[in-house]
C-alpha cells in the first residue's frame, strides 16, 4: 500500500485538557495502584541508573524488573508491585518518593503522561486527550454546564512532525468531518442523550450503506428535528436485556486490584445477586435497581450535562468512530453504545441501597469502569464481537443498551 507524508502543524484538544492537573495527595483512586505499571527500555535504563539520596535508594532497590526480552514497545520493564498493587515508590501522604526527590522528568513517560494521551493523526492534527479513568478529569466535566468545547492551536516549530501514513481510504480522509458531525449531534440538547446517540446510530448506518460523503453530510444536515427510531419491545423486557447485558460485561471483566473487585461485589449485592464460588450468581432484582435509578434521579436529574460530557470525552479520546471500513466504522458505533450502557449503569448504581449516593461515589464507579473498559482493548472488543455473533449488532438492539 501507498505512502504519503503528512505534516502535522497544529494541535486538536478539548479545551478544559489546559485546565488539568494531577490531584497528588488529593487523589482518592490513585493511578499509582491498582495495575501494572509498565515502560519502556530508556525509561527502564534511566531508573536503573538514576543517582539519588540514600532513602530514594532504599526504596528503588529491587523496585523495577525486567518483563521479557521480546516484550511490545513501551512493555519492556515493570515496577514491582507491593500487595494490593501498589507501586513501590508511593508513600502513604499519596505521593511519589522519585518525583519528590528527583522531580518530574525523571518519571517514566507513562508516570508523566497519565491521564494524558497524545497522538499523530492522518487528519493533520495532533490530538492531545484525557482518559476518564481518573478523578481529576471527571471533575473538569463537572464544572462544565455549557458542555465540551475543542481547540486548536498551531504547535511551535520544534514540536512540528511529519507522519509517515499509509494511503487513506474513502472515509478516512474524512475523518474529522465525520467524527465532528457525530460530536454535534452527541451534543444535540433538544433530545435526551440516548435519543441522541441514536440518531448518530442512524447517521453512521447510512454512511455504512453509501460511504459517498456529499450525500451524507446532506443527510445529516436533514436530520434536524427527526425522531430517533424507537424500540418496539414491552419495557420489562427492554430492561432485563438491558441489565442482563450490563451485569454480564461486569462479571466477564476483571482487574487484579481490590477496589475493582470490592466494587463489583458491592454492585452485585446491590442487585440482589450473590456470586458464589463455582462462579455462578443468584438472579438479579430489577426493583432494586428501578429504585437506585430512581435515587440517581433525585440526586442527579440537573446533571444530565455531565454523562454528555463523559461519553462527548470518551467518543473524542477513544478516536471514534473508526472509518477505515465500513464493518469498522458499525462496530465502533457498538463499541461506543456498550460503553455508554456501562457508564450509565455504573452511575445509577453509584445510587444503590447502602451506598453513600453522591458525587464522591459516582466518580468512584466512573473512574473504575472506565480502567476496567478503557484500558482493556482486548475485553472491550471481546464485548463487541459478542454482539455480532448473537446477531445483535443491530441498531434496534443498540436501542435497547440505550434505553436505562
Amino acid at each position: 500500500m501507498a505512502e504519503y507524508d503528512i505534516p502535522i502543524k497544529n494541535d486538536l484538544r478539548s479545551a478544559y485538557y489546559d485546565d488539568f492537573h494531577c490531584l497528588a495527595a488529593g487523589c482518592r483512586w490513585s493511578c499509582c495502584k491498582g495495575w501494572h505499571i509498565t515502560f519502556d527500555k530508556k525509561d527502564y535504563l534511566s531508573l536503573r541508573h538514576l543517582k539519588g539520596g540514600a532513602e530514594l535508594g532504599a526504596r528503588m532497590e529491587g523496585a523495577i524488573r525486567r518483563i521479557r526480552k521480546n516484550a511490545p514497545s513501551g512493555h519492556y520493564a515493570e515496577f514491582c508491585l507491593k500487595e494490593g498493587l501498589v507501586c513501590p515508590l508511593l508513600r502513604e501522604d499519596g505521593l511519589c518518593d522519585l518525583q519528590i526527590e528527583q522531580g518530574v522528568k525523571a518519571l517514566p513517560f507513562v508516570c508523566q503522561s497519565f491521564p494524558r494521551c497524545e497522538s499523530l493523526m492522518n487528519s493533520g492534527y495532533f490530538e492531545r486527550s484525557l482518559t476518564l479513568g481518573c478523578e481529576g478529569v471527571l471533575g473538569l466535566l463537572w464544572e462544565l454546564p455549557d458542555g465540551v468545547y475543542f481547540c486548536s492551536d498551531p504547535l511551535p516549530q520544534k514540536d512540528c512532525k511529519t507522519l509517515h501514513a499509509a494511503q487513506a481510504g474513502e472515509l478516512e480522509i474524512h475523518f474529522q468531518e465525520i467524527r465532528s458531525r457525530c460530536i454535534d449531534l452527541l451534543q444535540n440538547r433538544r433530545y435526551p442523550l440516548p435519543q441522541r446517540i441514536l440518531l448518530m446510530g442512524l447517521a453512521l448506518q447510512a454512511l455504512c450503506e453509501n460511504p459517498d460523503i456529499g450525500r451524507w453530510l446532506a443527510f445529516v444536515e436533514g436530520m434536524d428535528g427527526m425522531e430517533p427510531p424507537e424500540l418496539q419491545k414491552k419495557q420489562e423486557d427492554v430492561l432485563w436485556m438491558y441489565l442482563s447485558n450490563c451485569t454480564q460485561t461486569l462479571l466477564a471483566t476483571t482487574m487484579p486490584d481490590p477496589e475493582s473487585i470490592q466494587l463489583r461485589s458491592e454492585v452485585m449485592d446491590g442487585l440482589g445477586m450473590r456470586l458464589y464460588a463455582d462462579g455462578g450468581h443468584a438472579q438479579l432484582d430489577r426493583t432494586l435497581y428501578l429504585a437506585a435509578r430512581e435515587r440517581y434521579q433525585e440526586l442527579f436529574g440537573d446533571r444530565e450535562y455531565f454523562m454528555e460530557n463523559v461519553m462527548v470525552s470518551l467518543f473524542f479520546h477513544t478516536k471514534m468512530p473508526r472509518v477505515n471500513t465500513t464493518e469498522e466504522l458499525w462496530k465502533s458505533y457498538v463499541s461506543f453504545c456498550n460503553l455508554y450502557s456501562m457508564y450509565r449503569f455504573m452511575a445509577v448504581m453509584s445510587c444503590r441501597e447502602g451506598a453513600s449516593a453522591g458525587k464522591e461515589e459516582l466518580f468512584r464507579s466512573l473512574v473504575m469502569v472506565s480502567r476496567i473498559l478503557l484500558h482493556n482493548g482486548a475485553r472491550e472488543t471481546q464485548v463487541r464481537d459478542e454482539f455480532f455473533q448473537n446477531n445483535s449488532a443491530t441498531l434496534a438492539h443498540m436501542a435497547v443498551l440505550l434505553s436505562h
